[in-house]
């Protein structure tokens, strides 16, 4: 009966602290992001603004050459991985932060896939 007690105790301590865990990660991807991207024999400069408030991620990406404040349809963090939607423009970022938090790796998708990498401002 004791080892089902503990058992039990530890479902609950484990539910609990993935529960608590989830809005941390979400967290660590807030914040301004620059960096840019090269398409078509032209540099765009990008700020990727995200933020969380009450368990729930928004995201505003800003094309600075462009004047455009576009935005995200949906941000999903999942195993260490941002995916924010612009359906607006029918573009994707998915990135990943690196170990020290200064920096989001992924990719654009928009018709084609480009490599930007994003620093914390």
């Amino acid at each position: 009966m004791t080892f089902i007690k503990s058992g039990r105790r530890l479902a609950l301590g484990l539910a609990a602290a993935l529960a608590f865990a989830a809005p941390a990660l979400a967290q660590s991807y807030d914040g301004d992001w620059a960096g840019a991207l090269s398409a078509g024999g032209q540099t765009l400069h990008l700020v990727l603004h995200v933020k969380t408030e009450n368990g729930q991620a928004t995201a505003v990406l800003n094309s600075l050459d462009q004047g455009a404040s576009i935005p995200a349809s949906a941000v999903k963090t999942e195993g260490g991985q941002v995916s924010i939607l612009f359906m607006q423009v029918g573009g994707e970022f998915v990135g990943r932060l690196s170990d020290d938090g200064k920096t989001l790796t992924g990719s654009w998708s928009q018709g084609a896939t480009m490599p930007p990498t994003l620093t914390k401002k």
